[in-house]
C-alpha cells in the first residue's frame, strides 16, 4: 500500500510532538516534513510533493488566507487540512471557499487520522474513471 505523505507546518514543537504521536498511530501515513514557518514549507512542498498538509492556525484569517493560496498554487495536487479554533466561523469560510479542509482542534484527537484517510480515499475516487 502507497504511504500517505503528510507534511506539518507548525511552529511549536509541543504541538509538532501531539501531530507526531496521533499520525503514528496509522501505519499508512508518513511524515515526510515538518516546516516551522511557510517559506520553509514551500520548500517542502517542491521537495516532498506531499498527499496531505496538516496546518495549525491560530492566524487571523486574512494571514490564513493568504498562506493556503499559497500552498494551493504551489501544491495543486495537495489536500490542505487546516486545524483552528470553532469560534472563527470567518476562517472556516474562507477555508471552503478555497477547497480548505478544515478540522476542529477540539475534534483533532478523535478524528485526524479518520480525516486523512477520508481526503485520501475522495481524492482517489476522483481519479479514478
Amino acid at each position: 500500500m502507497k504511504k500517505i505523505k503528510v507534511l506539518i507546518v507548525e511552529e511549536y514543537e509541543g504541538i509538532i510532538q501531539v501531530f507526531r504521536r496521533l499520525l503514528r498511530t496509522a501505519p499508512e501515513i508518513e511524515i515526510v516534513w515538518e516546516a516551522r514557518s511557510e517559506a520553509e514549507a514551500i520548500m517542502a512542498l517542491e521537495m516532498f510533493k506531499p498527499d496531505i498538509i496538516l496546518v495549525n492556525f491560530a492566524s487571523s484569517g486574512r494571514q490564513a488566507t493568504k498562506i493556503w493560496k499559497e500552498f494551493k498554487t504551489q501544491a495543486p495536487e495537495s489536500r490542505l487540512l487546516a486545524l483552528t479554533i470553532p469560534e472563527n466561523p470567518t476562517l472556516v469560510r474562507q477555508a471552503k471557499t478555497l477547497g480548505v479542509t478544515f478540522l476542529a482542534k477540539e475534534e483533532m484527537v478523535r478524528t485526524l487520522v479518520p480525516t486523512i484517510r477520508a481526503l485520501i480515499e475522495s481524492s482517489m475516487e476522483k481519479c479514478s474513471p
